[in-house]
């Protein structure tokens, strides 16, 4: 019997009275497979992507007719210099160290500071740089160490000999200079190492008012001292009165100090510690400090400097120049502790007190036990007692 496509099997089944034919129908999977092969190639046997209706592709016509941008070339490494030789000093190191030899003749000079020190440590930064801890070699002694980059700036070199010339007077209020070095167009300045700083024991709470006072009362004794010598600090605050293990009390980073044999009209400082005459740009002397101090003060029983929200520099110089004289707001302090501060933050510098006045009108106050002061004991164990 003739078959009508290959895909059809025919069976004959045979008896002796009939014959039956039975054909066996393809599945329609087999034709969808067949059907979708053939969609899926086009008449050059490539793939053809789905697109939904309505997509039209735009021909990439220009290739890659764009050039892509040029890497930056890496800079050449410089070779290292030569380490433990004088030679390696240039001629305007050698000169800088002559600067320093007249002008801190009693300190040490000291060559290769990288082979003397051990430790990397921060623990504060400075006006002209960043200090760390570190550790003479083959010796338990410990330094704060500040390296400044040894800029060519007439004004930034007078900066860092006077900074320097200022710790080499060694009062015992003020941070001691121990060794200088100059290593690679920098000066190393190594320093003593002091147990913190006021603002660290602010971080964890703020003091009592007797520990305040007898802090104020240590600073004034700084001020007094480098007043005399003729220079002002201008950068009185928290941060820059540091505490040794023993209750010392000693004023740091002389940075910004200038001279008072020059007219002082630049606005240098930390704004919310400056005097309104320095935010006037007016000339200013050594009074600015005392009113810095009165802001410290505050700040060392509040916690926090006035204004201290206040983040914009213009408006804090409003606030102080329109506002009421700063005064404590979150602490409470006895009236005679109110009184010197307000003493301290007249807004006229003629009305405001030398740091010779207050310390007299502070020893009275005690002396009268109108104000409780502590001494260097009893802030040892406060400090180790609340920072460790």
């Amino acid at each position: 019997m003739h078959q009508s496509c290959s895909d059809t099997t025919s069976m004959l089944k045979s008896s002796s009275t009939t014959t039956t034919i039975v054909i066996k129908r393809c599945s329609l999977g087999s034709l969808k497979k067949s059907l979708q092969h053939k969609q899926r190639t086009s008449p050059t046997n490539k793939p053809v992507v789905w697109r939904s209706p309505g997509f039209c592709e735009i021909p990439d016509i220009l290739g890659n007719a764009y050039l892509q941008p040029a890497q930056p070339k890496p800079a050449p490494k410089k070779p290292m210099p030569p380490t433990n030789t004088k030679a390696s000093i240039t001629p305007d190191e050698i000169l800088f160290e002559k600067r320093l030899r007249k002008a801190i003749p009693k300190i040490s000079l000291v060559s290769c500071p990288q082979s003397r020190f051990i430790g990397s440590k921060e623990i504060g930064t400075g006006v002209n740089g960043a200090v760390v801890q570190v550790t003479l070699r083959g010796s338990a002694t410990r330094f704060a160490l500040k390296r400044c980059k040894l800029d060519y700036d007439k004004e930034y070199r007078a900066a860092i000999v006077r900074e320097l010339r200022i710790m080499a007077t060694g009062h015992h209020n003020l941070i001691m200079l121990r060794e200088v070095s100059v290593y690679k167009c920098e000066v190393w300045i190594a320093m003593d190492l002091m147990q913190c700083s006021v603002f660290s024991v602010l971080c964890c709470r703020g003091l009592p008012e007797e520990h305040a006072v007898f802090i104020a009362k240590e600073i004034l004794h700084a001020l007094e001292y480098l007043h005399s010598k003729g220079f002002i600090h201008r950068d009185i605050k928290c941060e820059n009165l540091l505490i040794s293990h023993t209750g010392d009390v000693k004023l740091a980073d002389f940075g910004l100090a200038t001279s008072l044999r020059r007219v002082n009209q630049d606005r240098l400082g930390t704004a919310k510690w400056m005097a309104p005459e320095v935010i006037k740009e007016e000339p200013y002397g050594e009074k600015a400090d005392l009113w810095s101090l009165g802001i410290s003060v505050i700040e060392m029983m509040d916690r926090v400097p006035p204004h201290y929200s206040t983040k914009r520099d213009e408006l804090v110089f409003e606030k102080i120049l329109s506002g009421p004289s700063p005064t404590f707001n979150y602490s409470y302090p006895t009236i005679y502790c109110t009184g010197l501060v307000a003493w301290l933050l007249e807004e006229s510098p003629e009305n405001r007190p030398t740091a010779k006045d207050v310390i007299m009108e502070l020893d009275l106050h005690i002396e009268q036990d109108l104000l409780k002061v502590s001494n260097p004991l009893e802030l040892s164990r406060f400090v180790n007692k609340t920072i460790l």
